[in-house]
């Protein structure tokens, strides 16, 4: 028996952002009147967004500490004369204060806005004269909320955020690993793809190597190691003995990262170790098991093959 070196790879899905800078306000003009608000403008101001998302059939923005905490400060830097335009390093600033404050996004949107003092006035005002700004933020595919009013200025201030999780947006394009049986055919037609092209005859797939490459996978996922062999010593031989796969030849391939399944061979196939297992003319079966999970806040999957010959 043989086993291969692990493959420590990551998810290497680049985390875009999309950032929009506000446009289309004016100064601010400090002021030392002031003119307290009735009620509270920001709760009425996330209500009448979620009016206008439930018209378009979608679902509601939620009210997020973080981003209120970042429209806060952003609402308190224009007010202090600031400009309201967001330059290439603010934004990535501001990207900084949005993880700082606890909330990694995947994309967010931000919007200033000066004269209104109520909600739907602000609501109004920004659908009527710039009605592509207010779909593409109001009415875009965020989940979070957050804003601030600078009210010591006249006419007052808005500062409003919404934003995607990075999360949730990994949750969906790590969703098909799901598909347990997409995700064995479309291995299994990568790896003799390769063997293919080797002159090798094809793996085929083996119940119990199944059973015993997604036991590995689903226990590395719940019990958070990363190895060949579990933390009471079990390796690949009592694996696959255990499953009733009885060889006279086995190797085993893992990985970690969300990848599809052509994207975790060709991982594979650049390590030596992994690629020997591949390619190695002994294996006449293989099992392939596949468990995605989240990890430190984010999501993970971890892959493994478990190749055999039987006596």
């Amino acid at each position: 028996m043989r086993l291969a070196s692990t493959l420590r790879c990551l998810a290497t899905s680049a985390l875009a952002l999309a950032l929009a800078a506000p446009g289309g306000a004016v100064p601010p003009v400090v002021t030392t009147t002031v003119v307290p608000f009735d009620g509270d403008p920001v709760a009425e101001l996330l209500a009448a967004i979620n009016d206008a998302r439930r018209d378009a059939g979608l679902a509601p923005v939620k009210a997020e500490p973080a981003l209120a905490k970042v429209a806060a400060q952003r609402a308190a830097e224009v007010a202090a004369g600031a400009d309201f335009d967001a330059d290439a390093d603010k934004v990535m600033a501001m990207t900084g204060e949005l993880r700082r404050a606890g909330y990694p996004p995947y994309s967010w949107r931000q919007r200033l806005v000066q004269g209104p003092r109520d909600a739907g006035a602000v609501m109004k005002q920004w659908r009527d004269t710039e009605p592509a700004s207010f779909a593409e933020v109001v009415l875009g595919d965020f989940e979070s909320f957050g804003a601030a009013v600078a009210a010591d200025v006249n006419p007052p201030i808005w500062s409003l955020f919404v934003a995607l999780p990075r999360l949730t947006w990994e949750r969906r394009i790590s969703a098909p690993l799901d598909d347990l049986a997409a995700m064995r055919a479309g291995v299994l037609a990568a790896l003799n793809r390769e063997r293919k092209a080797a002159g090798l005859a094809p793996l085929v797939i083996d119940v119990r190597l199944d059973e015993a490459a997604q036991a590995h996978a689903t226990d590395m996922l719940a019990r958070r190691y990363y190895d060949h062999t579990s933390p009471e010593g079990r390796g690949l031989d009592w694996r696959v003995n255990d499953a009733g796969y009885h060889f006279r030849w086995a190797a085993e391939n893992i990985a970690k990262g969300v990848f599809d399944p052509k994207e975790v061979v060709r991982r594979w196939m650049l390590s030596d170790g992994h690629r020997r297992n591949i390619l190695d003319p002994h294996p006449v079966h293989v099992g392939i098991g596949v468990a995605r999970g989240e990890e430190s806040g984010q999501v993970t999957a971890l892959w493994v093959l478990d190749f055999g010959a039987p006596v």
